[in-house]
């Protein structure tokens, strides 16, 4: 076991990111597994994805724990993604934005993702996910990389990270989804004073 932690980030890490980061590499020292960080940052977000798969498999690590910046999660998120014993699997995470829809895939062509109240209770098997708090074996990125000779360039009109899936799919890989691990997506919100109509009603007095 020789674990890369994956950051690839456009331009800042949050803070309550960092927080979980450091929970989850206290635990990791704790039990022994050996471990490195990486942070990638750059506007194309599947560049730096590919700037780690080349650092995993070139210095011959086992398995990648893919980590957006704005996710959090329990310090033993990788044991509970581990030990389900999976080449890739993701925990439940849905999207920032408003709407808050599912990052889990039923099917990726059409798209058809799981709704809030349609998860299984135990591990079960999906089509695509986005890599926000995902573990994949390094077997799936030099499998996927050797022959498509690239893992997370956009294609199929998909972005990386459904690329990679449909990719990893094609290839006969399962993709596990283990809704035991609890993650987090940090949003925004924007608070004013007042809803927009009353605002405007103010300022024409």
């Amino acid at each position: 076991m020789k674990l890369l932690i994956a950051i690839p980030t456009l331009d800042y890490i949050h803070v309550e990111f960092m927080k979980c980061l450091l929970k989850l590499t206290e635990q990791l020292n704790d039990e022994g597994i050996p471990y490195e960080v990486k942070i990638v940052s750059g506007t194309l977000v599947y560049l730096a994805r590919e700037e780690i798969v080349s650092c995993a498999l070139g210095y011959e690590f086992t398995h990648v724990l893919w980590l957006d910046s704005d996710m959090v999660f329990d310090g033993d998120v990788f044991d509970n993604l581990y030990e389900l014993g999976k080449d890739f699997t993701t925990a439940i995470f849905h999207a920032r934005r408003p709407g808050h829809q599912s990052c889990i895939f039923r099917t990726i062509t059409p798209p058809d993702r799981y709704k809030w109240d349609e998860y299984p209770d135990t591990p079960f098997l999906i089509k695509g996910c986005g890599m926000a708090t995902t573990l994949t074996s390094c077997k799936v990125l030099k499998a996927v990389r050797d022959h498509f000779g690239n893992c997370f360039t956009p294609a199929y009109s998909l972005g990386e990270d459904l690329a990679f899936c449909k990719r990893a799919d094609e290839l006969g890989f399962e993709i596990w989804c283990e809704p035991f691990v609890r993650v987090g997506h940090i949003g925004h919100l924007t608070i004013y004073p007042e809803d927009e109509g009353r605002y405007l009603e103010r300022i024409k007095r």
